[in-house]
């Protein structure tokens, strides 16, 4: 048995070893977060569309909630890319209950954040030196809020509850000063609602935007979104299926298979992607699935393709996302337990293919490391946080990576 393990973790090995010294970043040593842990302390990184890290200018800042006096709220904490520390935490929520921050950067090294406060999203402007007033989006029952930037503009997504389903709306949100304007809304899908909508994000390019989300008016989940060209109009096309149904025979899950959380990242020169979570092939659990954004075709998305490589079929992935950047670079980030323990792992498109999974070195190991949030400077380099447990179960603390590009 023992020459066999050997021989295999050789071959595997040998098979792994050309994607990574071939890998695009090459990646520092981890530095965590916050101060702020401890038994009974929980840290969670988890907004609509997974957009927790961003880069403005020469600042990274990182937005999440935890419980540290026993209440969720939404922190920020900030650093210029080249120090090896972060500034002290801010608490940007009120005094509510709060969860599921995102954030988006602006110029001059400034952030905003949206966030779910006792049933209503707010949203907040930070520069480098102080906070904004917090403004009040939509009715009761609104939840998962993302953020985008278009010009000068914030745009925000959100569901918020009609009767019994919750319905994505979107908004354009005028930022002057520190001081925040929100424009009238309207819903993403002109149709009222027949189940939820759930977990909406979006990306802005072009003048265009693009929504996509969770639906699940076929009695499954699915992957849906819609496009708004003209940005004098709040008004979208009629929605569209990303996310494909199984080829196969019927299989024994109800309706449909599931997927969950979408997530969006712009590339290049007017290139979109849209990754998810995709339990098609039922008996493995999630795999990662994406599709590109198709500009001059009948269909909104592409065919759908798998990210993970073959050695990833075998396991369980979660909690995809991704980033892009202008020059082309595209990475799709998970987390996954092909080892053993819950890693890590990346995958970047190259030569027209996805690479060979990448463990991240720093974010792999025993215990539990999960949740990527994921970013790509204008230099494209990578900037990764995630959620990290050392026994399972156990209190969390929040880590961060930086990969400098070298190709």
């Amino acid at each position: 048995m023992n020459w066999y393990v050997k021989w295999w973790g050789g071959l595997l090995l040998f098979l792994v070893a050309p994607a990574v010294l071939a890998q695009p970043w090459e990646f520092r040593n981890p530095i965590t977060v916050t101060t702020s842990v401890g038994e009974g302390i929980f840290h969670h990184l988890d907004s609509s569309g997974r957009r927790n890290i961003a880069v403005s200018e020469n600042t990274v800042a990182v937005a999440w909630e935890d419980n540290r006096d026993n209440t969720p709220r939404i922190y920020l904490a900030r650093k210029p890319i080249a120090v090896d520390s972060f500034n002290a935490d801010m608490k940007v929520s009120g005094s509510g209950e709060a969860y599921e921050p995102a954030l988006v950067a602006l110029t001059g090294n400034r952030f905003a954040l949206a966030w779910e406060e006792e049933g209503r999203i707010h949203v907040r402007l930070v520069t480098p030196d102080k906070a904004g007033p917090v403004i009040t989006i939509g009715d009761e029952e609104a939840t998962q809020a993302s953020l985008a930037r278009q010009g000068n503009d914030l745009l925000l997504v959100y569901s918020e509850r009609e009767d019994r389903f919750g319905r994505i709306w979107f908004q354009r949100i005028v930022v002057d000063g520190l001081t925040l304007r929100a424009m009238p809304r309207c819903p993403v899908d002109a149709m009222a609602p027949k189940d939820d909508q759930l977990y909406p994000t979006l990306v802005s390019f072009d003048g265009r935007v693009i929504v996509a989300w969770e639906d699940r008016r076929p009695g499954h989940t699915i992957i849906m979104a819609a496009q708004n060209s003209d940005q004098a109009a709040c008004a979208f096309t009629l929605p569209q299926r990303i996310s494909e149904g199984h080829s196969g025979p019927r299989m024994p899950y109800g309706k449909g298979h599931g997927v969950a959380r979408v997530a969006l990242a712009t590339y290049g020169s007017g290139h979109v992607l849209a990754v998810w979570a995709d339990k098609r092939n039922f008996r493995e659990g999630y795999d990662i699935y994406a599709a590109e954004y198709l500009p001059v075709s009948k269909s909104l998305f592409g065919p759908n393709m798998k990210v993970q490589d073959t050695f990833g079929g075998y396991a369980q992935q979660w909690h995809a996302t991704t980033a892009g950047d202008s020059s082309g670079r595209l990475v799709v980030a998970w987390d996954d337990n092909r080892d053993g323990d819950a890693n890590i792992m990346l995958s970047w498109w190259e030569d027209g293919d996805w690479s060979d999974d990448l463990t991240v070195p720093g974010a792999a190991g025993p215990g539990e490391q999960n949740h990527p949030s994921l970013f790509l400077d204008r230099d494209g380099n990578l900037h990764l946080a995630w959620v990290e447990r050392e026994t399972i179960g156990g209190p969390t603390r929040l880590r961060y990576l930086f990969g400098k590009a070298v190709k």
